[in-house]
Order: structure tokens, then sequence, then C-alpha cells
């Protein structure tokens, strides 16, 4: 009668173990489609809202790349220009100082 008793108990351990190595699982798949939903929408919010390119601007930037020319009219295959000539805050040419005392 006493080894049915341990028998019982045992298993009944191993019952509460499963139980909650399941339950840890469940809870582990939640938060982790939950934590993708988040991000996924968290994107979505940020594209949709942040400024960027514009529609326009962003076509013409992609013709200009595709046919190879760039505002000076020159043609080179597989290379493109900036879209823009870099601007300068104070209104000068970049000047490189080097040097020291």
């Amino acid at each position: 009668m006493l080894l049915v008793a341990r028998l019982s108990a045992m298993d009944s351990a191993r019952l509460r173990r499963d139980l909650g190595l399941a339950r840890a699982r469940r809870i582990t798949v939640t938060v982790a489609i939950g934590a993708t939903g988040f991000t996924a929408v968290t994107a979505l919010v940020a594209a949709t809202s942040l400024p960027g390119h514009t529609v326009g601007s962003t076509n013409a930037l992609a013709q200009q790349a595709s046919t190879g020319t760039l505002s000076s009219g020159s043609v080179q295959p597989g290379l493109t220009g900036p879209a823009q000539v870099p601007q300068y805050g104070y209104g000068g040419t970049p000047v490189a100082v080097s040097g020291g005392s």
C-alpha cells in the first residue's frame, strides 16, 4: 500500500511539471506573437508618419538613375552622381586645413 502512494505522488509531480512546462510554452509563444505584432504596427506607424522622400522626387531620381544622365547632361553607364550639389552653410567652398600649432 505504501508503494502505491509513492507512485501516485511521483505521477502527480510529473503531471504538475508537464502542465507547468506546457503553460510556459504557451506564454512564450503568446509573447513572441505579441512582440512581432507590436513591431509590425510600430514600423507601419513610423513609415507612414515620419517625413521622408516625396513620391515625385523619388520617381524623378529613379528615372534619372535609370537613364544614366546627370543634370549636366553627361552619360556614364552604371554610374550616377549625387541628386543635388551639396550646400554649404557659410556660402563658400569647403576648405581642408591640416597641420598643428
